[in-house]
This record gives structure tokens, sequence and C-alpha cells, in this order.
């Protein structure tokens, strides 16, 4: 009995070894009968990045045994006669972020086949000193969201291959982020679902815990607030500090983050010019705010 424990202790400690498919993600052996669009449907990339990545047209056939790049998440790979406009408007974003995260010119020109890192994707670095910490997750794109005071639970994946918002999940989190107490709803904008997205995949495809969301107008609640446009929440994940969440958040484009050292969760918005504040409150309390040359130092 001993004998077979430590064999089947040994094939244990050896599955461990071997990579999962997602991990292997970034080279591809082409089997008989393969094609360039039933691989990049494996792999949930676009057949385009697919072709352009290898140097290939979307027709090209494929030879058994042939070896293929997988494009990396968040990354789109130049076809012949686009332009940097061409490439932001099919992503929906704007030139400017898609040349700062570049950090090329806006009238760049562009050559076939360069990669682009999309702007709102960690860059293969970040992503993988994240996976190291926070580990990989299962299902890259996959988001669970649970609302605190319902404990209503919801998984599912806010963007399609093409990495736009899916119509959708846009009705679903209307639903799960409606007012408490009239049950209002307003559907958010997609670059929230995109913003939550990376933070799943960041933190491991951990659930990420919604303590508030969409929010009329009154109350503590003024008109400006990201909450009223159905653009902002308030969300903790358990295992991972506020102070993790924040730092993160910040990298971000285009966000609003507001750190609570004495509250209970994270604020993030989408808004056009990305903002930064603490305020050291606490539950129930009136605001207090961190003036803006002290708000670094506080954790």
């Amino acid at each position: 009995m001993r004998v077979r424990a430590s064999i089947f202790a040994g094939m244990a400690a050896l599955a461990l070894l071997v990579p999962s498919a997602d991990a292997q993600q970034r080279e591809h052996t082409v089997r008989s009968g393969q094609s360039l669009s039933r691989i990049a449907s494996r792999y949930h990339v676009r057949v385009q990045d697919l072709a352009a990545a290898n140097g290939l047209t979307v027709r090209s056939e494929l030879r058994e045994g042939q070896t293929l790049t997988i494009p990396e998440r968040g990354t789109h790979y130049v076809r012949a006669g686009q332009t940097l406009s061409h490439v932001a408007a099919e992503h929906h974003v704007t030139v400017a972020e898609l040349a700062r995260v570049n950090r090329i010119r806006r009238d760049a020109n562009l050559r076939v086949g360069q990669r682009l890192l999309l702007p709102g994707h960690d860059p293969v670095e970040q992503r993988e000193a994240a996976e190291e910490r926070w580990g990989r997750p299962r299902h890259p794109g996959v988001v669970t969201l649970v609302r605190v005071l319902t404990h209503e639970r919801l998984r599912l994946r806010l963007l399609d291959g093409q990495g736009r918002p899916r119509r959708a999940a846009r009705r679903r989190l209307a639903r799960l982020f409606r007012y408490r107490q009239t049950t209002q709803a307003k559907e958010p904008p997609g670059r929230l679902l995109r913003v939550l997205t990376q933070v799943s995949d960041h933190f491991g495809g951990r659930p990420i815990s919604i303590y508030s969301a969409y929010r009329p107008e009154g109350g503590n609640t003024q008109e400006s607030s990201r909450h009223v446009a159905g653009a902002a929440v308030d969300i903790r994940i358990r295992g991972v500090s506020n102070t993790a969440l924040r730092d993160y958040l910040k990298t971000l484009p285009r966000v609003g983050v507001g750190y609570y050292p004495n509250g209970r969760f994270v604020h993030v918005d989408v808004r056009d010019r990305s903002a930064y504040w603490v305020d050291r409150s606490g539950v129930g309390e009136d605001p207090d705010y961190v003036p803006r040359g002290q708000r670094e130092s506080v954790d």
C-alpha cells in the first residue's frame, strides 16, 4: 500500500508540473485537418490576429506539424493598410490612448504584423507578475460578481471574442447593479465591463463583491456622481487587500479611484480623465477628504 500511495503521490506531483492548456497558449502545433479559424476559436483570439502574428493571411492553408504563435490577450497585430486610426476604431479606443500605451506617435507608420498593446490590457510582464502573486484565472475573461446586500451571484463573460462589451452582459449587469430601494436600473457603459474583466483576470478570477453601483441623485449622491450615470461601482475582493486593489486600479487609463482607509470597499468609475481621491471617513460619516499632496502617503 505504501508503494501504491507513493506512486499516486508522484503522479499527482508530476501533474502539477505539466502546464495547463491555458499556460501553453503561446505556441500551437498544427494537427491534420486544422484551420486558422478552428485554432483561433480554440484559443479565443481573432483569426485576423492569429494570421498576422504568423505572417499569414486568413485564407492561408496550414501544414501538419507547423508551429503557430498564439497572440497574447489584449494585443492587435497590424494588417495590410491599417493605420493607428483604423486599429483604434476597431477596438473602440482613442488614437491617443493607443499611441500612449505603445509609446509611438499618433501619426506613426505601422508595418504589417506589428504587435500593438491595446489600452486597458496588462502588458505581458505585468500579467505574469500578477499571475505569480494572485494565481492564473482558470477561465480568463469570465467574471464572477456578488451583490453584497442581496447575495445575488452572476458569473459570465462581459466581453466578446474581439474585446467588445456584450449586449446581453450589459443588460444582466444593469439588473445586478440596480438601486436597491426602488429597483431603478441603468445599463453600465462598455468601458466599465472592460475594467471589471481586467480586475477579475488580474486577481486570478476571484469573485468581485459589489457594495454599490447605480444610485439616483439624492442624499449624499450628487448629480455629478458617476454612480448616477451608472458608470461606477464600489468593490472589494476577498483575499486581496484594498490597498492592492487600489494600486492596480490606479494603473488603468481614464478611471476614477476612491480609496477609503476606514471603509470596506474601493470605488472605481470610468471617465474621460483619471482621478484619485482618499476619504478617511467611516461608514455613515460625512466625507473627510485628504489633501492632494498627502494622498500618496495614506495606506
